[in-house]
C-alpha cells in the first residue's frame, strides 16, 4: 500500500474514533439534559435516533479502518528502533484492550439510552 495511502487510512481511524466518542458523549449529554430539564420529547428520541446511528456508523468505520491498518500497515514502525518494538507492540495491545471495552460498554450504553 502506498505510503499516502497508509496516512490516510491512519488519520481516518483515529478521526472515526473521535466521532465514535463524540456521539456516546454527546447522547449522554442530551439524555441528561432533557431529563434534568423534564423535556424529553419527540425532538429528543429524534436526536437520540441520529446520534445512535451516527456511533454505529463510526464504530464500524474505526473497524474497517483498523482493519486496513492491520493487514497493509503491519511493518509500519513510525520511526521506532527495533529495540523498543517490543515495548510498542505491548501498549498497543493494552490500548486495544480498553478501546475495545470502551466501544463494546460505550455502545451498549448507547443502546441502552436509546432505545
Amino acid at each position: 500500500m502506498r505510503p499516502w495511502l497508509i496516512l490516510l487510512n491512519n488519520f481516518c481511524h483515529d478521526l472515526f474514533t473521535g466521532l465514535w466518542f463524540g456521539s456516546f458523549v454527546t447522547i449522554f449529554v442530551l439524555r441528561e439534559k432533557a431529563f434534568e430539564l423534564g423535556a424529553p420529547g419527540p425532538w429528543l428520541a429524534e436526536l437520540n435516533s441520529f446520534f445512535f446511528t451516527f456511533c454505529w456508523v463510526s464504530l464500524l468505520l474505526v473497524c474497517l479502518t483498523g482493519l486496513f491498518r492491520f493487514l497493509f500497515d503491519r511493518k509500519g514502525d513510525g520511526g521506532i528502533s527495533k529495540d523498543n518494538w517490543q515495548v510498542k507492540k505491548q501498549m498497543l495491545i493494552v490500548k486495544h484492550a480498553v478501546l475495545g471495552t470502551a466501544f463494546v460498554g460505550g455502545s451498549w450504553l448507547s443502546y441502552i439510552w436509546t432505545h
